[in-house]
């Protein structure tokens, strides 16, 4: 008794929680106290609750026999069939719905090699080509092979296979790219319907009730009588004539072209379809104005096209005589590759007015994954992500742990910062003093003034740095850096599927449904004057493989907008562009294996006076074959020759190289007047930097010098997304 109650009060210390102990000894509690969460059991019992009778099944003296009652009934018991042959067959209909949920009948899953076998993703482009009931027919195709998809994930689930995911995800991903491209396209349609019913509305002509016809033309000054045999013999002998051929001969068809679409006159005349034409051309016809937009090519963007591969090697000449070097990578359409280097800043003025004259909706965007500089050169040279924040700004590999510290206070100084408020100026004269004198208050490296100015603030060399009262500038360059990535996160740049093609072609488009003109394969042959003044053109158009003569036209013009390839003896030289363009199978080292990104190498980290960019994207962005991925270099030439040697450093940073595209030097033009003299206003050519915001610069300073007052553009609004889910 004595030991027992020496035990007992032993086993309740242990148990007891102290004031001096908090940590309970849990691993002792089997051993002292004597429970169970729950017995051992090897069947299942549903119908009956648990007996804890340990004497269970022992005696029928004490009733302790087994609960269940056995079956009295005559009927033999089941037995199982174990020989196949015998076993009874059910009968299945082959056409059941439910084998529509499997890719075959025979099996429950697909292996990896064949959920591994599938096409790429129809592309927007294919599908514009494609009716109402194709687009609906691929969509339920499309919905069911997800199904298929869905059935054989719960089936490797449940089974816990532990392969075949990567392949069923990959699959999956193909077919959503297809749903998204589906989308789209039927999205463009709903927007062309509503943008052509907003016309027909409009038009005298059209009865849009449902009673009655739907069009009825009317008679008005442009429209002739119908000629007699013959005034239809003399023009037939006239044009004999003119072709030097006797009557009765054959005559050579003339071009068919619709004379009434062509206006007397034009508040606007716009020569070339680049990018900044476009712009101005959509803007200057959503404010009212009326514009005829012509080109001498037969597409649209100009310097700012995207091409396909075959195109880009005969424009390049990168080939022999017999030769097709092209077809090694694929269809040729797959390919759209720009001819320029750019990207859009997300929170930029490029993204503000694609957003305020809704061209956003003919357009979809995909973040670019990251915003990368260089630092050193040669061999030691890295690459690091370029900070955006105060947190990234103590985790970047850019700076040492001191340094960290002095960046995160310079950010969080930027956030602050107030031009109208001398209290968030640190105490300098922020309207006279440079960004010398505010690197310096702050302590910051030469290496971290490096990244913030070329990187953040986009500076394409150094001369900002002693420039006087050019702080605030560059304080707004860097906020708008940082509130771009922190409107998708990543990076600042998002990039449109299919290229930057689609660009121009999007404000083209706009300005059609404003009541624009476009004329491609239109040549200009001469501008008109009234004393010093541009009044008017006269141009040439001709259809796509015409060796005719063309139809010949007139029209006046208030103003007339140019690139600078049509107004030669306007312009001037200011420098030369150099740009490579590559085609890689692997993603840049050192960029976190990314399908995108944007690398500067500041000049003073390679002995140069300016920067060298790196734009890369790949197929995550419609552009290319999987597998593949476009790098674009350039940079200004600080040299007369060995041009290649210039862009040595950003070719290092490729790597190997499967194709290089380089050609000779691009002249870069600036307008030799502001235009207002003349009437004629004419564009820069692009530049090396890796963005549009010089490109919009030069947008709104055509369109001051233009209408004599500033382009107001709204801001983003607010909810406004771009890139979709990433």
């Amino acid at each position: 008794m004595s030991t027992s109650a020496v035990v007992r009060p032993a086993a309740q210390l242990l148990l007891k929680p102290t004031r001096t102990h908090h940590v309970s000894l849990t691993f002792l509690t089997p051993s002292i106290v004597k429970t169970q969460t729950s017995q051992f059991s090897t069947s299942r019992q549903s119908f009956f609750p648990r007996d804890f009778n340990r004497e269970r099944g022992v005696s029928t003296v004490r009733r302790t026999g087994p609960r269940q009652p056995l079956s009295v009934s005559n009927d033999p018991l089941p037995e199982p069939v174990l020989d196949p042959k015998k076993r009874s067959k059910l009968r299945v209909d082959e056409n059941h719905g439910l084998y529509q949920f499997f890719h075959s009948k025979e099996k429950a899953m697909n292996t990896p090699e064949e959920d591994n076998s599938h096409g790429r993703p129809w592309s927007a482009e294919e599908l514009r080509h494609k009716s109402w009931e194709d687009l609906h027919s691929l969509w339920w195709v499309c919905c069911k092979e997800r199904n298929r998809i869905a059935t054989e994930t719960h089936e490797r689930e449940r089974l816990d296979a532990g392969y075949g995911d990567y392949e069923a995800k990959a699959r999956d991903v193909a077919v959503r790219r297809t749903q998204r491209a589906i989308k789209q396209v039927l999205t463009e349609r709903y927007y062309s319907w509503e943008d052509a019913r907003k016309l027909a509305a409009g038009d005298p002509e059209v009865d849009l009730s449902g009673e009655g016809p739907a069009h009825t033309p009317s008679l008005d000054a442009f429209e002739l009588e119908e000629p007699t045999a013959e005034e239809l013999e003399a023009e037939a002998a006239e044009a004999a004539a003119a072709e030097g051929t006797e009557k009765g001969q054959p005559v050579k068809p003339q071009t068919l072209v619709i004379m009434d679409e062509i206006a007397p006159e034009y508040d606007v005349v716009v020569l070339g379809t680049g990018l900044t034409e476009c712009v101005l051309s959509g803007v200057l016809s959503v404010k009212g104005k009326k514009v005829l937009h012509i080109d001498r090519n037969d597409y649209y963007g100009g310097e700012a096209a995207s091409v396909n591969i075959e195109t880009l090697f005969k424009k390049y000449g990168n080939y022999n005589a017999g030769e097709e070097p092209w077809k090694k990578y694929g269809r040729a359409n797959d390919w759209n590759i720009d001819l320029v280097s750019k990207l859009l800043i997300s929170s930029g003025e490029l993204t503000n007015i694609l957003v305020s004259t809704d061209v956003t909706r003919y357009l979809e965007f995909k973040q670019i994954a990251g915003s990368y500089v260089q630092q050193s050169s040669g061999p030691k040279a890295t690459v690091a992500k370029v900070p955006s924040d105060a947190k990234e700004a103590l985790t970047s590999s850019l700076m040492g742990i001191f340094e960290k510290r002095r960046m995160k206070s310079f950010i969080e100084w930027v956030g602050t910062f107030n031009e109208g408020d001398s209290a968030s100026h640190k105490g300098l004269n922020i309207q006279a003093c440079t960004m010398k004198e505010v690197y310096d208050k702050f302590g910051l490296e030469a290496t971290t003034r490096d990244f913030i100015g070329h990187a953040m603030a986009l500076y394409t060399t150094d001369d900002y740095i002693t420039a006087a009262g050019g702080a605030p500038e560059t304080i707004e360059r860097i906020r708008l850096y940082g509130n771009s990535v922190a409107r998708y996160g990543k990076s600042p740049y998002i990039y449109p599927l299919y290229g930057l093609g689609e660009l121009p072609q999007g404000f083209a488009r706009l300005s059609a449904i404003y009541g624009g003109t476009y004329m491609l394969n239109t040549n200009l042959d001469e501008v008109t004057y009234d004393g010093d003044k541009a009044v008017g053109i006269k141009a040439t158009m001709k259809e796509r493989g015409d060796e005719g003569d063309g139809m010949t036209f007139s029209t006046k013009a208030k103003k007339i907008l140019g690139d600078p390839s049509y107004f030669p003896g306007k312009v001037q030289v200011v420098g030369h562009v150099l740009k490579a363009i590559c085609i890689l199978n692997h993603p840049i080292q050192g960029t976190d294996n990314s399908d995108s990104c944007q690398l500067i190498i500041p000049q003073s980290q390679v002995g140069r006076k300016n920067d060298i960019y790196i734009a890369m994207v790949s197929s995550a962005h419609n552009v290319c074959p999987k597998g593949y991925y476009i790098a674009i270099v350039s940079t200004m030439a600080e040299t007369n020759a060995n041009h290649h040697l210039e862009l040595a450093p950003g070719f290092e940073r490729l790597g190997r190289i499967e194709e290089k595209f380089m050609g000779p030097p691009i002249p870069l033009y600036e307008p030799l007047e502001s235009g207002v003299n003349d009437n004629i206003f004419i564009s820069k050519s692009y530049d090396a930097t890796s963005h549009f915001e010089t490109t919009t610069d030069d947008v709104k300073n055509i369109y001051l010098r233009a209408e004599g007052h500033e382009l107001v553009v709204e801001g983003l609004r607010e909810g406004t997304n771009l890139v979709g889910e990433e």
